[in-house]
């Protein structure tokens, strides 16, 4: 025991020196580092005298790497801060502690190995270190068992990359740094192969690198072995295709950038604060073109349109996805996912991915709303009706029957209804009055779903349905010859429908003619495709306009031309009249009396016809009702100027900018609202399960290893301050409890106690 406690102390001692000799070290290092700063020319003596004792403690590193060692990190940080001005003499610095990270890598001590990487960060933030060189080293330490040194390599790489594309792109050492990203993928271990593509991915959203070699290196990640490396070129080529990058206005930034400095406040106005707030404005406008820059670039694509062959590499990816039916059931989904999305983008021909789809696509099976939309969404107009067939008649058979249940008919019903807007002629007659007498289905979901089909046939090829269901305007079969055949021919429309509204606005801008039309020229956005649908519900508003204003004066025309028709009978009446005056006077007041009652009857019938034929037009030329509607519809012309055209039809386009590329979703197949008898009996399964829903009770709090079942137990655990306050609750109940007692048997004349019993004999002799 002696011999032990002797070691002990002998350890303790030297600790204690070896942290003195540490503290004495750095005082000194600082001192220097400080004059270094100021004259570095005066001071090399005593830099070189460092560096020998930065070689001495560096082989001692090597000799026990898994130790702590304090002096070198001290040195190390020193001469990371001082090479700026010593470059020649320090370049066996910098090749030194790569070798040592590169041979002990793992083994390093985990605080020395984080300080070494620091010195040699802040060797490439002065230049010292060639960029290629650097993120070559960097990328190799992926595989390093150390969480926030990965962190920060992570971090430090991305901010590099954007640092020397800051000014102007790079391309000769893009391309190198993409080149070597290639070769890890295919070549290196997983984790260094994973943190390579989210390197790309993260480069891509921030707008660094947005180029075609960048997502096709993405892509090539979809064929890797490893599952996750998978996901994460499946998920992000689909994500990127929702979303686009929105660059704010320049307004807006100018107020978050004001806002940042607290610029925004009550104050007095002054010129010297307008000022400012011009110049930041005009700061927040040079960003915001830069950001625009970086998004021209691109020209405005999703990353699935920027791959190199899309048939091919839709191809490539099916083959992997049957090879491997042994894969995790999300990978599955997502490759399905990105396969249909392939063909929805590209209008791709992929026959055998719809039979593949067809062996998933079961009432009971996994996910089937899912593949409902992936199946929907990889239908178009270009693929032959003869192909299709085969998994229509699937989907019928198995989702719209009458065995079937309530959620799956109307699951069936409405991706069908999804299928038929992609591709309208694919459903015969027979699959169309089957599908419609679902109509009258007792559940309000299934018998809505089988509307919608209804719905569409009469829009667009009425004639395959009976004469009942055609609805008013095709009810006669003489309008329909000509128009619409057996299948339903679509329209064939050359150039872009509205582009020539447009072209007007903008030839009147510019004062200027195009003799091309803009679809030509240039590219046409999404805010173009806004603008278009907006002038043309404008141009359709003038037009009922003019409707309703011609037939207000055919209206005054006709009323005149009965007036004048009137008048003219009446004087026709009065000759008569005169006539019969001069035979005689006694017969003539008798004629008088029946024309005057003749002439108010037909007066009253004429009033009756006007108002029968007003009430015909649902029009009244004179009431106020009219003066109101023209009132408003003037209103409504004047509101759709140049600046508020988007404003007064955002109610109406809400529905087709929510999704403009015509994606399926999950939600709109999975459509269900449950009855009220639905409700209750899924209340009464869970109460009888005991999965009751409770209200929120604050975080989970894990058990103690003390814990216990019964409460007593659990007292015994818990410290005296704790229980304090609840027995002390306890007392007062009990005491409150008791007066009441008290007060009860004295109402009552129970037997009371001596005391009690004095005081009232004295009450009674008083």
């Amino acid at each position: 025991m002696n011999q032990e406690e002797n070691v002990q102390q002998n350890v303790s001692t030297k600790s204690k020196e070896y942290k003195e000799e540490c503290r004495q070290l750095l005082e000194r290092i600082v001192a220097l580092q400080l004059k270094v700063f100021k004259a570095p020319d005066l001071y090399v003596k005593e830099v070189l005298n460092v560096v020998e004792l930065y070689k001495q403690q560096f082989e001692l590193v090597k000799q026990n790497p898994g130790q702590s060692n304090g002096k070198f990190s001290i040195i190390a940080q020193f001469l990371s801060k001082v090479a700026v001005y010593y470059k020649t003499d320090m370049k066996f610095y910098i090749e030194d502690l790569m070798e040592l990270i590169n041979h002990f890598q793992n083994t390093l001590n985990q605080g020395l190995r984080k300080r070494i990487i620091f010195c040699l960060l802040r060797l490439r933030g002065k230049n010292l270190i060639e960029p290629y060189r650097m993120i070559v080293f960097l990328m190799k330490l992926f595989n390093c068992q150390d969480k926030d040194l990965r962190r920060i390599i992570f971090r430090f790489i991305i901010k590099d990359i954007k640092q020397f594309n800051k000014k102007h792109r790079n391309e000769t050492l893009n391309k190198q740094i993409q080149n070597f990203i290639i070769d890890l993928i295919k070549k290196s271990q997983e984790n260094i192969a994973k943190r390579a593509i989210q390197i790309m991915i993260e480069l891509y959203r921030k707008n660094i690198w947005k180029d075609n070699k960048c997502v096709n290196i993405i892509a090539q990640g979809c064929f890797n072995q490893n599952y996750k490396i998978k996901l994460l070129a499946c998920y992000f080529l689909i994500e990127t295709t929702e979303t686009h990058v929105e660059v704010e206005s320049s307004e807006d930034e100018a107020d978050k950038y004001i806002q940042k400095k607290g610029k925004n406040k009550c104050v007095k106005p002054t010129k010297a604060r307008e000022h400012r707030v011009e110049r930041e404005k005009k700061m927040a406008d040079k960003k915001q073109r830069k950001k625009l820059q970086r998004l021209s670039s691109s020209g405005g694509f999703f990353a699935l349109d920027q791959i190199y062959s899309p048939q091919d590499f839709a191809e490539r990816l099916f083959d992997n996805l049957k090879k491997h039916d042994s894969e995790r059931f999300s990978v599955k989904l997502a490759m399905m996912h990105l396969i249909s999305r392939l063909i929805h983008r590209h209008k791709l021909l992929l026959i055998p991915f719809y039979t593949y789809i067809q062996k998933h696509l079961y009432p009971n099976s996994k996910d089937v709303a899912k593949l409902f939309a992936y199946l929907a969404e990889s239908i178009h107009d270009q693929i032959p009706k003869e192909d299709l067939q085969p998994t229509i008649r699937h989907l019928i058979d198995q989702f719209v029957n009458d065995r079937c249940q309530e959620l799956t008919l109307t699951m069936g019903l409405r991706g069908i209804y999804e299928i038929l807007q992609k591709h309208p002629k694919i459903l015969d007659k027979e699959n169309i009055t089957y599908l419609i007498h679902y109509i009258k289905y007792k559940n309000r979901n299934v018998s809505q779903a089988a509307r919608s089909i209804l719905n569409h046939f009469k829009d667009t090829n009425p004639q395959l349905l009976d004469k009942r269901l055609r609805g008013s305007k095709w009810k006669s079969t003489e309008e329909l010859d000509g128009e619409f055949d057996d299948n339903f021919i679509q329209q064939i429309t050359v150039g872009i429908d509205g582009a020539d509204l447009l072209q007007q606005e903008e030839e009147e801008k510019l004062n200027k003619k195009f003799d091309i039309p803009i679809y030509c020229d240039r590219i046409l956005t999404d805010d173009d495709f806004k603008r278009i649908r907006a002038l043309k519900r404008k141009k359709e508003a003038e037009i009922e306009q003019n409707k309703l204003q011609d037939k207000q004066k055919n209206q005054y025309i006709e009323q005149e031309e009965e007036d004048e028709d009137e008048e003219d009978f009446e004087d026709d009446d009065e000759n008569d009249q005169d006539d019969i005056s001069d035979i005689s006077g006694d017969s003539a007041e008798l004629d008088d009396n029946e024309n005057e009652n003749e002439e108010w009857e037909d007066e009253s019938i004429e009033d009756e016809d006007i108002d029968e034929d007003i009430d015909d037009d649902d029009i009244k030329p004179d009431s106020k009702i009219t003066k109101e509607q023209n009132k408003k519809r003037r209103q409504s012309l004047s509101d759709l100027e140049e600046d508020s055209v988007q404003e007064f039809y955002s109610d109406e386009s809400q529905v087709s900018d929510e999704n403009p590329h015509g994606y399926v979703r999950e939600e709109d197949i999975m459509r269900y609202r449950k009855t009220k008898s639905e409700q209750k009996h899924e209340k009464l399964e869970e109460l009888k399960n005991g999965t009751k829903e409770k209200w929120y009770q604050g975080p989970n709090k894990k058990k103690s290893e003390f814990a216990s079942t019964s409460n007593k137990e659990k007292q015994k655990n818990k410290p005296l301050q704790m229980m304090r306050a609840k027995k002390v609750e306890q007392k007062n109940k009990e005491s409150r409890i008791k007066s009441k007692i008290k007060d009860l048997k004295n109402k009552l004349g129970h037997v009371r106690s001596g005391k009690q019993a004095q005081r009232l004999k004295k009450q009674k002799l008083k």
